[in-house]
């Protein structure tokens, strides 16, 4: 144990010196969470630039236009004021969405024919399309309500009578696990697991084509040191560390970027435990046969984006081909990411994610299995006394 733990002060100290995996390990990942916590800070869509084109400029079009004027959903733009100027507008970027009030609406309105507005929005961006369409079908059943209640009460009906009749079947919506709507917590908490995952890859992927490069490695092989201490000496740093990071950044989230952390602390943490040595054990056999620190940058650059895509965390796992879900969990993420979301947003307990634990598990038995494929020149002497002294120096007998 204690040679594990002198191989462990060694990688320390070449973390400590070097100024690159010094950022990679400690710096990198507050920084990124920082970054992406303040891109989706607002956690929902609203002031939603948009064009509001009264053709009719009647009573009835100005209570249209009073709808979707007041509340914090749009941010009316008042210089466009005709269907050409809207969509010039919206090929532009300056607006995401509109609606066009024809010429003859309060005239078929009382003559109580059948009449409409139309309403555009821009879908190519999902977010923006999704939220116009949904504040517009908001707005426009607020305007009905409205002219009905008015209609109604025209014809003598008493105002509580017609809220009445117009109320008779009512919807109760209630909300489950994120009641706002909040896209912070669909989004972040996948955003910093996918930043631990590739940032804690990189730092240990680098260790031994660090120790290659400096012709050190061999110092290792052809040493009596049992091949666990130097797996679990050389990972013991970068498992610390992970976990460090992992309990930080989820501070830094719930405190500043205001993510939804609820369920047993516990489960989190051991979580994040498991989470961190499956990452760093597969990092450590990726490591052992990776030729240079180039090949590691190169190839683990193409890794976070498909992991994040294929793992189900923003898309329906149902609806993504098996042979790709398969793949997916052969990754840390898959099994973290989900995890996560039903202990911290949905509050469950152990035995909801009892698989993903066993998942996790499973993940960090491989890699250790895997870390055990490399060969030593020399096998350990039975009796042998092996020390490291902790410093600048690299493994030997005495």
């Amino acid at each position: 144990m204690r040679t594990m733990l002198n191989i462990a002060n060694y990688e320390v100290r070449h973390i400590l010196k070097d100024r690159v995996a010094f950022a990679i390990v400690f710096l990198a990942p507050l920084f990124y969470a920082f970054l992406m916590g303040s891109v989706y800070f607002s956690a929902a869509i609203n002031d939603v630039p948009f064009a509001l084109v009264d053709l009719d400029h009647s009573l009835a079009s100005r209570e249209v236009v009073n709808v979707f004027s007041s509340g914090q959903h749009f941010k009316i733009n008042p210089e466009i004021d005709s269907y050409e100027k809207m969509e010039t507008a919206m090929r532009e970027g300056i607006i995401r969405g509109g609606i066009v009030i024809p010429e003859d609406f309060s005239q078929k309105l009382s003559q109580k024919q059948g009449t409409e507005v139309l309403a555009v929005y821009d879908a190519s961006n999902l977010l923006w399309g999704y939220n116009v369409r949904k504040f517009a079908y908001e707005g426009m059943d607020e305007f009905n309500r409205r002219y009905a209640a008015a209609y109604l009460q025209s014809m003598g009906m008493h105002p509580t009578q017609s809220d009445e009749v117009l109320n008779m079947v009512r919807c109760s919506i209630m909300t489950w696990y994120n009641p706002t709507y909040s896209y912070i917590n669909f989004l972040y908490a996948g955003v910093i697991f996918i930043i631990l995952h590739q940032l804690g890859l990189l730092g240990i992927t680098l260790t031994i084509p660090r120790e290659k490069e400096g012709n050190t490695w061999i110092h290792y092989l052809a040493s009596p040191l049992e091949r666990w201490q130097i797996i679990f000496g050389k990972s013991l740093p970068y498992i610390i560390a992970g976990f460090f990071n992992y309990a930080l950044l989820l501070w830094f989230a719930h405190q500043f970027i205001l993510l939804k952390i609820e369920g047993s602390i516990l489960l989190i943490l051991l979580l994040g435990f498991l989470y961190t040595c499956a990452i760093m054990f597969l990092g450590f056999f990726i490591s052992l046969y990776a030729e240079n620190s180039l090949q590691i940058s190169r190839y683990l650059i193409l890794l976070s984006i498909p992991i994040f895509m294929i793992s189900g965390y923003t898309w329906p796992r149902y609806r993504i081909p098996g042979v790709i879900i398969a793949i997916s969990e052969l990754t840390p993420f898959t099994w973290m990411a989900e995890a996560f979301r039903k202990v911290t947003i949905k509050n469950l307990g152990f035995p909801d994610i009892a698989f993903n634990v066993l998942g996790l598990i499973i993940m960090i038995i491989i890699g250790i299995g895997l870390s055990f494929t490399f060969r030593k020149d020399r096998e350990p002497v039975a009796g042998d006394k092996i020390r490291v002294n902790g410093g600048l120096e690299y493994p030997r007998r005495v």
